[in-house]
């Protein structure tokens, strides 16, 4: 039995963002956290009225469920510390990016639970998309939490690791995509006579909407697309330009070099 049901390490963006998230879930008497930054740590407890860890090991001693939210560069050195004595009937979340399961393996017992998380940046405010994969000794109801805590910041799926490189190139680097379409769309605007604050508001608008209608309506994107070109109007004959100027192409190789460059970074291990 341990005295918390969740301990989080890492009490950065995303780690606050699931803290957040967690008190509201299983209440604040239920969670420790533990932050390398005094400051972070002390001003998060006191946010929260949440209990803070003495550091690593102690989190881990006493939590049920241990979620990892550094970065991927820091994390053998924590591992190291608290690897060795997870036990079995705890789980270890990890949301580092491109660390894989069988690199956890180094530091943690193939016997024990592990859950690995790929998130992306609009966690930050509740509309992430995060795919969830785990090795064969996860326990039911014990991906149920960690599937549930998840879904209270955005959308979730569950997937074989195989597929989490692809989930980088798309939905973990996805939005500095989309981030570079509403700045291009901006200047467009800008360049046509717009004010930049204008433009820069229609443009984020026209993305969200977009985006809220294809989910809400559960359409094929090619048929609203065509909804909007009218014949011999102005929207078909954008596309036309978009189109031979391999914007399509652009994008889904975008993805592909993504995907290949988290399969790279995986396979140094």
């Amino acid at each position: 039995m341990y005295e918390k049901q969740l301990g989080i390490i890492g009490i950065g963006k995303i780690g606050s963002t699931l803290l957040k998230a967690a008190v509201n879930l299983i209440g604040p008497d239920k969670i420790i956290i533990y932050d390398i930054d005094k400051n972070v740590l002390e001003s998060s407890c006191n946010k929260y009225k949440v209990e803070s860890a003495d550091g690593n090991v102690d989190l881990v001693k006493k939590s049920k469920y241990v979620l990892i939210a550094v970065l991927p560069q820091v994390i053998d050195e924590i591992l190291e510390k608290v690897g060795s004595i997870l036990n079995l009937d705890q789980v270890f979340i990890s949301i580092a990016a491109g660390v894989s399961i069988k690199h956890l393996n180094r530091y943690i017992s193939k016997e024990n639970q592990i859950i690995r998380v790929m998130s992306n940046v609009a966690a930050l405010i509740r509309e992430a998309a995060t795919a969830i994969s785990k090795n064969d000794n996860v326990k039911q109801e014990n991906m149920e939490f960690v599937i549930k805590l998840f879904d209270s910041v955005g959308l979730v799926v569950e997937l074989d690791e195989r597929h989490l490189d692809a989930v980088t190139g798309l939905s973990g680097s996805g939005p500095a995509y989309i981030f570079l379409i509403i700045e291009a769309l901006t200047d467009g605007g800008v360049k046509m006579g717009l004010p930049r604050e204008v433009a820069l508001k229609l443009s984020s608008q026209t993305v969200l909407g977009s985006a809220k209608l294809l989910i809400e309506t559960k359409s094929h994107p090619a048929a609203l697309k065509d909804k909007v070109a009218s014949p011999g109007g102005t929207t078909i004959t954008a596309l036309h330009l978009l189109e031979s100027d391999k914007i399509r192409a652009s994008l889904i190789t975008a993805v592909e070099v993504a995907t290949k460059k988290s399969k790279a970074l995986n396979s140094k291990e």
